[in-house]
């Protein structure tokens, strides 16, 4: 019997929503899965509320993935286990077979129970991601987004079950686990520079339909069951103007889709640097670094104004994004023009 494991996890750049983190901490970055993860977040979509133009807002916006990430990612394999399974056996013992056996169990728990997440006097239901364990301290390996920032911890055996006991159905979105597992079937994705250039042309000029078809599944159901009837789907660069028009004053603005917009660049900019370093783009090719230095500035510019209830730099966060999507209109113009 071994006394402990640890499965391999790496710190992902993209950390906007965890069924991103999930997918992207357990794998490695060999070029096939490059190609793979610039593919897949290249586009963007958002849901925007329409109910009248004073009550006209984006309640969530997210990568445009090809279909639920958690579900379709290449070289993971994902079994679902529902709470009805899992109550069938000692969830602590669930949870180190899987690891013995190579697979990661990403569960929902009431996170109160967590000492690492701080959250004592307040329900709190999370999926963690575990990736190891050790009999002899009593405790697993943990990732989560603790005090909102992606990172590795623990969390006690004790502490798991009783997190796992004290989840009430139905307090988060899902429920139970899903196991993953990284396949060695690693088949290349190759992905041509005909393809990408659709990609960005579908994102330049915000298409609705293309060769590739959005099939997000429950997520979907997730983000619109609380959202009145009323509202559309909308792609690519069109959100700016949305984004733009609720800073200015016209609706709420949700908290995670700036962090989900800068994201979206540090993809971007990788992108360029990734086809550089295969030759090709020329070396000297511009990079992505003023717009998503930009990005990131009006990010954090607004989640400071989330966290101290001030929405007097709103304003300025629309200046700034016309002003982003103004350059990256016309870097996306001369990419597509270089691929």
């Amino acid at each position: 019997m071994l006394m402990r494991k640890k499965l391999p996890m790496v710190m992902p750049e993209i950390t906007s929503f965890q069924h991103h983190t999930t997918i992207l901490s357990i794998l490695g970055d060999d070029d096939y899965v490059q190609e793979w993860k610039f593919s897949n977040f290249m586009q963007l979509f958002a849901l925007v509320y329409d109910h009248n133009e004073t009550e006209k807002n984006v309640p969530f916006m997210d990568f445009y993935s090809t279909s639920y990430i958690l579900k379709s990612t290449p070289w993971v394999a994902n079994q679902t286990f529902s709470r009805h399974a899992l109550d069938q056996t000692d969830i602590v013992k669930f949870v180190i077979d899987c690891i013995e056996q190579n697979k990661y169990v990403y569960m929902v728990v009431e996170c109160r129970h967590i000492a690492a997440h701080e959250h004592p006097d307040a329900s709190f239901s999370h999926p963690l991601i575990i990736h190891g364990y050790d009999r002899d301290r009593q405790a697993f390996h943990i990732a989560d987004f603790f005090n909102s920032t992606f990172s590795f911890k623990e969390a006690s055996f004790d502490e798991l079950r009783t997190a796992y006991h004290a989840y009430e159905k139905g307090s988060f979105w899902w429920d139970g686990a899903q196991v993953l597992e990284v396949t060695d079937a690693q088949s290349e994705v190759s992905i041509d520079p005909d393809y990408y250039k659709s990609i960005l042309s579908d994102y330049l000029h915000s298409t609705a339909v293309a060769p590739y078809a959005l099939k997000y599944g429950i997520d979907i159901v997730h983000h619109t069951k609380t959202v009145p009837t009323i509202y559309h789907s909308i792609f690519g660069m069109s959100i700016y103007d949305e984004l733009i028009a609720n800073f200015r004053g016209r609706g709420p603005v949700d908290y995670t889709v700036l962090p989900v917009l800068a994201d979206h660049k540090l993809n971007l900019q990788q992108f360029i640097e990734y086809m550089k370093a295969k030759g090709v783009l020329p070396s000297d090719y511009p990079d992505f670094c003023e717009i998503l230095t930009k990005t990131k500035a009006a990010r954090n510019t607004f989640l400071k104004s989330v966290l101290r209830g001030d929405n007097r730099y709103h304003a300025q966060i629309a200046d700034n994004l016309s002003e982003i999507k103004e350059l990256e209109q016309r870097a996306i113009t001369d990419l597509i023009a270089a691929l």
